[in-house]
């Protein structure tokens, strides 16, 4: 498999279905047909499985729209050595700006993720379907540049992901590919690595400092992490619902600080 780079838009349905002829909805659904997955747990209505696999693939579909280079950074932020080079930048002497590079050995994110579909028939019930998404990111020589506390550069490196999306305990895909680092981090503002108590960066302070706008309203709102189309606000913080073509489910903020709608 040639080999990419990764970038701040890929998902894990590019990785898991990215460059195939199938549409992933439809190859989800044949994969559960062959392995009589929906069939099981509706076995008193013969007639819907068909509509019922249909259904289910969509909505794990729906799921695949996780940012991959999200669950890197956010496997980046518990990393000691960054968040110690963020605190010496940021208590560096303002009249200088300070730039620290990290090597970053050998080493390995994972990240999991056990969603549930119910299944309804006739406003019923019927099924809870147990999803589960992996994905394991192993990297060598990374070279992280630290600048305000902020990760603002990733200058080498190489990543082989591995995603897997298994539906009631049954692998229904899974793929490995191998990927290059360099470029795939330079943000304009680069991604925060401390809390924004102990950060206190200008921009932190532009979201919560004196004069600004009141709170926006609870409402659903355009997903600012991209994974989904959108995430609930509670008129204070954004929320772990979200929802994609109609369809709520749950998934928690990850990485840095979000700004509100």
């Amino acid at each position: 498999m040639t080999t990419a780079t990764l970038n701040d838009t890929a998902t894990l349905r590019d990785l898991l279905f990215g460059g195939g002829s199938v549409e992933p909805t439809d190859a989800l659904a044949e994969s559960l047909r062959q392995r009589g997955t929906v069939q099981a747990v509706v076995t008193g209505f013969p007639g819907l499985t068909a509509v019922a696999e249909r259904e289910v693939a969509t909505a794990a579909d729906g799921l695949l729209s996780l940012n991959l280079f999200d669950l890197v950074v956010a496997g980046w932020n518990r990393y000691q050595e960054l968040r110690q080079a963020a605190r010496r930048t940021l208590e560096a002497p303002r009249t200088e700006e300070t730039e620290e590079i990290v090597a970053l050995a050998k080493h390995r994110i994972e990240y999991s993720y056990s969603p549930t579909v119910e299944l309804f028939i006739d406003g019923k019930s019927v099924a809870t379907i147990e999803v589960e998404l992996n994905v394991t990111f192993d990297m060598a020589g990374v070279l992280a540049v630290i600048r305000q506390a902020r990760l603002t550069e990733i200058r080498s490196g190489d990543c082989t992901v591995t995603g897997t999306l298994a539906i009631q305990r049954a692998v229904v895909a899974e793929r490995e590919h191998p990927f290059n680092l360099p470029g795939a981090v330079r943000l304009r503002h680069g991604v925060a690595l401390l809390d924004p108590a102990a950060s206190a960066t200008p921009v932190e302070h532009a979201a919560v400092g004196d004069g600004q706008s009141p709170p926006s309203p609870a409402a659903w709102c355009p997903d600012p992490t991209r994974r989904y189309e959108v995430r609930w606000w509670d008129g204070s913080r954004w929320t772990h619902r979200v929802a994609t073509r109609g369809r709520e489910m749950s998934d928690p903020v990850i990485g840095g600080p979000v700004p509100g709608p």
